[in-house]
């Protein structure tokens, strides 16, 4: 099982790095020919093998979920509730503003925590890391839970900023999703 997750989650990274650099690729090969042997042995070959990858098993995503979980101290129904709403359990999803994978993490939020948000392990290891700090910075809050997922969602500028959930029509929505997600991952 361990070779086939590690498997996965190369795919999952070839995947999302192969999207992001496809048309680098494409124009690289197609205007300057002495570039096809350094493509073949990485841009090129990582594409013929994202054509040919899996999607992480849910489960699969759910065991990285379990041990992220029990590594950082975050209870478990939050991170899925988060990757649930994030990015609904896809290594591959980027959004408008950049974010990248499964937690939808920032380039500048992976780099803080040493991670490739490219990797799911990485990025769920992060993400969840994340969480932790957000958990120590608003545990004598009086909504602790609700001011981590929205600084999650918002920033927790704007969660210090309003002294709480901020009134933005999305985090508000995102912070009654994950709360709702988590009551159905705890039963």
């Amino acid at each position: 099982m361990k070779n086939s997750i590690k498997a996965t989650i190369l795919a999952c990274l070839v995947t999302a790095s192969s999207l992001a650099g496809m048309s680098e690729v494409l124009h690289s090969t197609r205007s300057n020919r002495s570039a096809i042997p350094a493509a073949r042995g990485s841009r090129a070959a990582q594409l013929v093998a994202a054509e040919r990858r899996a999607d992480l098993k849910l489960e699969e995503v759910h065991a990285l979920i379990a041990s992220a979980s029990r590594k950082n101290g975050v209870p478990t129904a939050l991170v899925q509730s988060i990757v649930a709403t994030e990015s609904n359990f896809r290594c591959d999803a980027v959004s408008s503003r950049g974010s990248i994978g499964l937690m939808q993490l920032l380039p500048s939020t992976a780099r803080q925590y040493g991670a490739d948000a490219r990797v799911p392990e990485q990025n769920i290891d992060a993400g969840t890391r994340y969480l932790r700090f957000l958990i120590e910075r608003y545990r004598h809050s009086s909504s602790p839970l609700k001011n981590v997922i929205a600084a999650y969602n918002a920033g927790f500028g704007a969660v210090d900023r309003y002294q709480g959930v901020p009134p933005f029509r999305e985090t508000q929505g995102y912070v009654n999703r994950v709360l709702a997600l988590m009551q159905q991952y705890q039963s």
